[in-house]
């Protein structure tokens, strides 16, 4: 994808209360790669609008920048689901990086999820991404984020994993900052270890806290609840042996919150 429009978002969404009491897009911008259907309410009119963007070829390929700014207004509910594991591929030849930004506001009483499907690195992939969160009092969030390789044996080629989080207020204070960054090799040696993880996924919870603190039981991983910095809501780590297994558990945390 050629980045020809660096300022503006690709998916640009209002999302409020509509006509019939129940949150709805109320504005949109969707530009190529991303295509975007209608809403749907899975749990009824009072419930979270459900919003499934698709992306064409659901790749993220060197040297692509990718944008995208959710607003959810006051008393609205939204969660922003994916289509299934986004791909990130590598550049052998150039060694360029991707790049992917999420800029969530959510006003007051709002909530906003966005339930992720874990990221695919094929080897030698270079990924940035940017996660952007301002909540107005009495919002609320979750976060989902995860990533494996797509080979984990495979050896590394110079690629890594890149990640920052920042949650504010809407006056600008900080929340919650969290910067992640791992290559490939780091990768590998994780791997080596006798419990054989090769997948990592967080979920982030500002403004609740649905889990006891401690050990969770979720399939092939290693996980567990704790809180916050500064008391803002609770944080899961989750160490996976696989890919899947991290995704299995994202759906087993997302039936039960």
């Amino acid at each position: 994808m050629k980045d020809l429009t660096p300022e503006h978002p690709q998916v640009f969404l209002t999302c409020g209360i509509g006509p019939d009491g129940g949150t709805a897009i109320l504005g949109r911008l969707v530009q190529w790669p991303w295509s975007l259907p209608r809403g749907y309410r899975r749990d009824g009119l009072y419930g979270p609008l459900t919003i499934l963007p698709q992306c064409a070829g659901a790749a993220l390929l060197p040297g692509d920048h990718w944008r995208h700014a959710v607003t959810v207004e006051q008393g609205a509910s939204v969660d922003m689901i994916g289509a299934g594991a986004l791909m990130i591929h590598a550049d052998a030849r150039r060694g360029r990086a991707c790049r992917s930004d999420w800029t969530f506001q959510a006003d007051e009483g709002a909530t906003v999820r966005h339930l992720a499907d874990p990221n695919v690195l094929m080897t030698g992939a270079k990924m940035h991404q940017r996660i952007s969160v301002a909540l107005a009092p009495g919002a609320k969030a979750v976060l989902f984020d995860g990533f494996c390789r797509r080979a984990p044996e495979a050896e590394a080629k110079g690629g890594y994993w890149d990640s920052d989080l920042l949650i504010e207020d809407t006056a600008g204070r900080t929340i919650l900052r969290e910067r992640q960054h791992v290559t490939e090799e780091d990768l590998i040696r994780l791997g080596a270890l006798r419990a054989g993880i090769t997948a990592f996924g967080t979920v982030t919870f500002v403004g609740s806290t649905p889990f006891e603190d401690g050990p969770l039981d979720l399939p092939d991983c290693y996980a567990a609840a704790g809180a916050a910095r500064g008391k803002a809501g609770q944080v899961i780590r989750i160490a996976a042996r696989t890919g899947g297994a991290l995704d299995r558990a994202f759906r087993q945390i997302g039936s039960l919150i």
